[in-house]
């Protein structure tokens, strides 16, 4: 245990090196979700209340930047980790005395960390927007830190991709795979005004679930029930893409 533990910390700290060495992964993690977050809030900010009764539109659509952000961090050891197959890298790592489960589980935390560090940029500047956040500076902080598990949550089924295949261009499938899991939960709008099928989906939808968790925290205060259904969704992608990972893991060390 103790051997895992400290490998982890260690290839996690390499991760975290190659973010500093490669910046441009960061930018566009950091840039997109805030351009998203302007121009909707410019386009649509002005009528929300009279629309469909949300009058602080930009708490409203800061969480859904902050998951943009942290779905792009999620990504980006998937395509590290392709790097290291492809370059014989990952097969020395084998050969070293450090526990295989090592190497996955720094990678997801290595994304955690990426997403809780974009989630601070994200929220400050929302704020600068003239969004609040209700529940104050701890929910400031629960926010990040929410944010950082939904990201390691979510990087296992990018890595499970890179694993199985150690192709780059297919373990981005594993970012390209949240869009429609954004755009099919209430993220422009409540899911009270969605036609049926709509809110059928979003009802199903787990995304939905880590979303409204962070808006209650930024527009209500602490919600109890909709923090509980948003970290038992994290839970459950969680057990599904690590499980996931895990098997490709196995696969690629068979």
């Amino acid at each position: 245990m103790i051997d895992l533990l400290r490998d982890t910390v260690l290839l996690t700290r390499r991760g975290l090196m190659e973010a500093v060495r490669q910046p441009a992964f960061e930018v566009q993690n950091i840039f997109i979700p805030l351009f998203f977050f302007a121009v909707t809030v410019g386009a649509i900010g002005n009528i929300s209340g009279e629309a469909f009764g949300v009058v602080d539109y930009a708490g409203f659509q800061m969480p859904v930047a902050i998951l943009q952000g942290a779905a792009g961090a999620a990504s980006v050891s998937a395509i590290a980790m392709t790097t290291d197959i492809e370059r014989g890298y990952f097969d020395k790592l084998l050969l070293t005395p450090s526990p295989r489960l090592s190497l996955v589980l720094a990678r997801l935390c290595a994304d955690a960390v990426r997403a809780m560090v974009i989630t601070v940029i994200i929220l400050v500047a929302g704020l600068i927007f003239s969004a609040e956040i209700e529940s104050g500076p701890a929910g400031f902080v629960f926010i990040v830190l929410m944010s950082g598990l939904f990201a390691l949550s979510y990087a296992g089924f990018g890595l499970a991709i890179a694993l199985r295949t150690g192709s780059a261009q297919a373990a981005q499938a594993g970012f390209l795979i949240f869009f429609p899991l954004l755009f099919l939960s209430p993220a422009f709008a409540p899911k009270e005004i969605f036609d049926p099928w709509l809110e059928f989906l979003a009802t199903i939808n787990p995304v939905t679930y880590v979303l409204e968790g962070m808006r209650s925290l930024v527009l209500v205060g602490w919600d109890w029930d909709a923090i509980a259904y948003a970290l038992l969704a994290i839970a459950g992608m969680g057990v599904v893409t690590i499980s996931l990972a895990l098997m490709g893991l196995r696969h690629r060390t068979a």
